[in-house]
């Protein structure tokens, strides 16, 4: 009988499921959204029942948009968003919506424990340099705030939630535990952490660590009805989008580097060696990846939502001139041809894509931190900030990527931007290394399916699960005179990010007491 193995990725915004073959060939998939509850404009919540039923929904379709048959998938892993706060009652009921990473509301705890040094006092063991949306920030946040909630409670992260419906198992892995407080050697949650965050006292809510390639259980009777999904198909822990992601572009080995330009922009390089010392201090997260390497990730808070806010608020006249095209010429492709005709550098137009509600997370927190434009005059047009917001989401990374401390020749590329040809080539020029785009769309599924599959034995390691399972589509090489002239506007970006912090917070102040 055939064997097909299915990966979940439970995204802020849209669920999706993925069937793929033991080539990683991805046969069907099915994609709902879920809407995000901002209710103010530093917050962000879902309800966890939309979630579950999105992802029932989204199986559903993968199934039904496929050849194969239920019992012909042998095994099923979730990834989904990491951080927030996905809490339980000792029933399994919500105990009230998600609170998800984008959320701003423990801003003033992050501000507090970098102000009084608890970030670095607990750095070096756990690795995690927290921002407004970590778990460890929104449950301190939480035992202040809505203590009441927190007795008898569990609580989860996204994938776990799904993974609860499937299977009925209440527990974590240790990537999505390493943004609560582990000891990331070990890979165990860590007393000592907890201390410094101020949460030993709610120590109750954390749930049992599993490896990503333990079967957690299998799909329940209630489950099958409601998913299509064969009753006492195996399940496998799995592990958060991060690390999901970078294994399912192949970065499964030291070195091994990936950028998702998605609704965050990550940035992931893997390592089997955390040395005596973790860098950089106190930013980003060092997250348990397979079980002898970790992944060094640091992540912008707004990606690609820069280019969506942009064109919702000034994009009409770029969709009018696509659509008198004809149907046959994509919008996005038309947004690379007006790209492209604008200079390097966007005619000195330089743009910091701090848009998300919790300001940024990497390579430095500051929740107060927000987006802007800097260069302009009359002379310039809808053109040049359009190049200004492409240009400055790949200096965004670029920031990210210039903090890890380690030799990286290839980027692999995922997430919408990859779709791009022109935002490619412009990554590939601002970074100065080669960027490689991978085949396929749904990594993060396909990383749940490839631990699946080493959980059932498809395949004996992560690292020959990417070999069978991933393949380069499209390579990207840096050109030399571009390089140099992103460079030199590369050191004004980070002068002027370098310089706004007081000014950031001063505006917060002003705003939120408005």
């Amino acid at each position: 009988m055939p064997q097909y193995l299915m990966g979940i990725d439970a995204g802020t915004s849209v669920i999706k499921a993925a069937i793929f073959d033991s080539r990683g060939n991805e046969l069907s998939r099915g994609a709902h959204n879920v809407p995000i509850i901002n209710p103010t404009t530093y917050m962000a919540e879902e309800d966890m029942d939309t979630v579950w039923v999105a992802a029932t929904l989204a199986i559903r379709d993968a199934i039904e948009g496929s050849a194969v048959k239920p019992d012909e998938i042998v095994a099923v892993s979730a990834t989904g968003q990491g951080d927030g706060t996905w809490l339980v009652d000792a029933d399994g009921v919500p105990a009230g919506p998600a609170i998800l990473w984008t959320d701003g509301r423990a801003g003033d705890i992050i501000d507090a424990w970098y102000a009084d040094g608890t970030i670095s006092r607990q750095f070096q063991i756990s690795g995690l340099g927290p921002y407004a949306g970590t778990a460890s920030a929104l449950l301190r946040w939480r035992a202040e705030n809505q203590r009441e909630l927190l007795d008898g409670a569990i609580n989860l992260w996204c994938k776990d939630w799904i993974e609860y419906n499937l299977t009925g198992d209440l527990s974590t892995d240790p990537s999505d535990a390493s943004l609560a407080g582990i000891d990331v050697r070990t890979r165990q949650w860590s007393l000592e952490v907890l201390n410094h965050f101020g949460l030993t006292d709610v120590r109750n809510v954390l749930p049992e660590l599993k490896t990503p390639i333990t079967q957690i259980g299998t799909v329940t009777h209630t489950a099958a009805g409601l998913t299509g999904l064969a009753e006492g198909t195996p399940v496998f822990k799995g592990q958060m989008d991060i690390t999901a992601s970078s294994l399912g572009v192949g970065v499964a080995r030291p070195g091994d580097c990936m950028a998702v330009i998605g609704t965050a922009g990550i940035v992931t390089v893997a390592t089997d060696d955390l040395g005596d010392r973790i860098e950089p201090d106190d930013v980003g997260w060092v997250i348990p990846h397979s079980p002898t390497t970790w992944i060094r990730a640091l992540g912008m808070n707004s990606c690609t939502p820069n280019l969506d806010w942009y064109l919702r608020e000034f994009g009409g006249s770029f969709r009018r001139e696509s659509e008198a095209r004809g149907p046959q010429f994509s919008f996005f492709d038309y947004l690379d041809e007006v790209v492209d005709g604008v200079p390097v550098g966007s005619r000195g137009v330089l743009f910091h894509g701090y848009t998300a509600p919790g300001g940024e997370r990497a390579p430095f927190v500051k929740p107060s931190a927000r987006a802007s434009f800097i260069g302009i005059t009359g002379a310039h047009t809808r053109n040049d900030l359009l190049r200004a917001v492409y240009e400055g989401v790949a200096y965004g990374i670029r920031d990210c990527l210039d903090a890890i401390p380690t030799e990286v020749k290839t980027v692999r590329m995922a997430g919408g931007g990859a779709n791009s040809p022109v935002w490619s080539q412009i990554f590939a020029d601002v970074l100065g290394r080669d960027v490689v785009v991978p085949a396929g769309t749904e990594f993060g599924a396909k990383g749940a399916a490839i631990v699946a599959g080493v959980g059932v034995g498809l395949f004996e390691s992560y690292e020959q699960g990417a070999d069978e399972t991933v393949t380069i589509l499209r390579r990207y090489r840096p050109k030399k005179k571009r390089t140099a002239l992103y460079d030199e506007y590369f050191a004004i970006y980070r002068e002027y990010r370098e310089a706004m912090p007081p000014i950031w917070d001063k505006l917060q102040t002003i705003t939120r007491r408005a």
